[in-house]
């Protein structure tokens, strides 16, 4: 038991974690949603959930076809949501999600099950395995989705944490040696006042941007195997 413990991955606990705070909030939501009147103007939760569904939809309608809404537009949403939370869960000291591959892969691992569904939907089974084994080289342009969209969330979440663990650092390490100067103290005084307007790029801004980008690709990438 210890040793899986050991080898257990916080991100993959912080990931449950939010999964499971989405679970409840959706069907609290869904509950609010049942009992509220349709007629009148919502508030709170029901307005707070319109309001980004509404933002999610407007903007997958600029980027897939109407035909595309009731099979693709909640995943995408689903995906969004999980995306933009687990993004910026390290505002809230949690290990991001996302800076771990197994995670990011996984996700990218449903998209690529869905661009080829959608091949194979398009070209039939026999001309899908025709065209990706022949030319050899056509494998790797099958693959090249999985490796990118994964590498690309993946690297930049996790650059970003390494990045705000070096100012981290090196702030503490600048506050050790003026305290000397000044006042003995072991605490950190620099990082709270340098590292928020980092956060606001490495944590909000870039979260925000990865969150963006691997749903745009991934739904034009579905979007261009879709049969018409």
């Amino acid at each position: 038991m210890s040793n899986f413990l050991d080898s257990l991955q916080v991100e993959l606990i912080f990931s449950l974690i939010i999964m499971v705070v989405m679970a409840i909030f959706f069907i609290y939501a869904g509950k609010k949603f049942a009992t509220a009147d349709p007629t009148a103007r919502p508030k709170g939760v029901v307005l707070v959930v319109e309001t980004g569904v509404k933002m999610i939809y407007d903007y997958l309608k600029s980027i897939m076809p109407k035909k595309f809404e009731k099979s693709y537009y909640p995943y995408f949403a689903m995906l969004f949501a999980y995306l933009i939370i687990a993004n910026l869960s390290g505002l809230l000291g949690f290990e991001a999600p996302t800076s771990n591959y197994s995670i990011t892969l996984a996700l990218t691992t449903i998209t690529f099950c869905l661009i080829q569904f959608n091949a194979i939907k398009k070209q039939g089974l026999l001309s899908y395995i025709w065209g990706a084994v022949w030319p050899p080289t056509n494998l790797l342009s099958i693959l090249s989705p999985l490796i990118s969209l994964s590498m690309r969330l993946f690297g930049n979440i996790l650059s970003g944490s390494i990045l705000m663990y070096l100012v981290y650092q090196l702030t503490g390490y600048i506050s050790a040696w003026l305290s000397g100067l000044i006042i003995p103290t072991t605490i950190n005084f620099l990082g709270p006042v340098i590292a928020p307007w980092l956060h606001c790029y490495f944590d909000v801004f870039a979260g925000c941007i990865q969150t963006l980008v691997f749903v745009t690709l991934s739904s034009i990438l579905i979007m261009m195997e879709n049969p018409d």
